[in-house]
């Protein structure tokens, strides 16, 4: 549940005035006992001993009990009136002393009602003041926030200003360039003029020129008509001879491939005994190479045998003529050396 803005704004005052006396009356008792009377007379709250502990918060929990007993005791004590005067007696004393009683009752009750009546006031201009002051705040922090928008803007459209001074300076710049560009353009525009009278002169020499040319090119064009029917002429009576001649040639080519044909099976024919001469001349050309092959094999059989009959009379010599150096060496004797000489037959 939120509390209401009557009851924060007694609460915030409430402690202030606490605050207060608390620099006012360091000793416990002594504060405990005006908050007592601060609650009660000023707030309209009936203090209780938790009450005021929990606003005061210092000592012990027997110390707030005892000096709200004593504050009760001495509002009594203060709202009783006792008449001392010896000369009335005891019954009138009781008499006024309840009259002055009374009336100090209803002066009480009536002085409370209009301190009620204060403070109900007074806590309604608070309530008022509070809220104005929040509205106060509230407009406040509208205006900060529209005073940095319009800063910001503000700074925004220095910037932009500033672009556009920049811009607008290259503009001038770019718009002075352009009418240089400009005045330039319109002198080569000058230039250019007299350039085409100049051409357009030499335009007119030059395609009467041409006329001229054109009469002569068509004077030849008509020669050269002329001259192409001559020959047109003569093209066709050629043609004529051509498709003569062309006829006598397919004659004579179709003598000529009768003739080719005969000529084609001739030719098979010789190629047909051709084929079987070949046919014969390969089988006796292999049985050739075989005999051949055969008498190879024979001939390097006689070689090997040549080789070794070689090989084992050069041995026999080998050993001969070591006997007769031996026996030359015994005897003492000079001998004839008998040299055997092989003669290697026919391979």
């Amino acid at each position: 549940m939120t509390a209401s803005p009557e009851t924060t704004a007694n609460e915030q005052s409430l402690q202030a005035d606490i605050v207060q006396l608390r620099e006012r009356f360091p000793e416990t008792r002594a504060l405990y006992r005006e908050v007592c009377g601060l609650l009660f007379f000023r707030y309209g709250i009936t203090p209780t001993a938790n009450k005021l502990y929990g606003l005061v918060r210092k000592g012990s929990m027997g110390t707030p009990t005892e000096v709200l007993a004593q504050f009760w005791q001495d509002l009594r004590n203060k709202m009783h009136v006792t008449i001392a005067h010896p000369e009335l007696p005891d019954a009138l004393k009781v008499i006024a002393a309840d009259a002055v009683q009374s009336i100090w009752q209803a002066a009480n009750e009536a002085a409370s009602g209009e301190l009620a009546a204060l403070r109900a006031e007074a806590r309604l201009q608070a309530s008022e003041a509070q809220a104005q002051r929040d509205q106060a705040r509230a407009a406040v922090v509208v205006a900060e926030r529209e005073a940095a928008v319009l800063q910001a803007g503000l700074d925004a459209a220095q910037q932009a200003r500033a672009a556009v001074q920049g811009e607008l300076e290259a503009e001038r710049q770019s718009h002075a360039a352009a009418q240089a560009r400009h005045d330039e353009s319109k002198r080569q525009v000058e230039a250019l003029e007299r350039q085409l009278g100049e051409m357009h002169t030499q335009f007119s020499a030059d395609l009467e020129r041409t006329r001229e040319q054109v009469v002569v090119a068509q004077e030849r064009a008509s020669a050269t008509e002329r001259r192409a029917l001559r020959e047109i002429d003569q093209e066709r009576t050629l043609r004529q001879k051509a498709e003569q001649a062309a006829a006598e040639l397919r004659t004579e080519l179709a003598a000529m491939q009768a003739r080719a044909q005969d000529a084609a099976v001739a030719a098979a024919e010789v190629r047909v005994r051709l084929q079987a001469e070949r046919d014969t001349l390969s089988r006796q050309l292999a049985a050739a190479e075989q005999a051949l092959g055969l008498g190879l094999a024979a001939q390097e059989g006689l070689r090997a045998e040549l080789e070794a009959a070689l090989r084992q009379a050069e041995r026999a010599q080998a050993e001969a003529t070591a006997s007769r150096r031996l026996a030359t060496t015994r005897r003492q004797v000079p001998a004839t050396k008998t040299k055997l000489k092989f003669k290697a037959g026919p391979a």
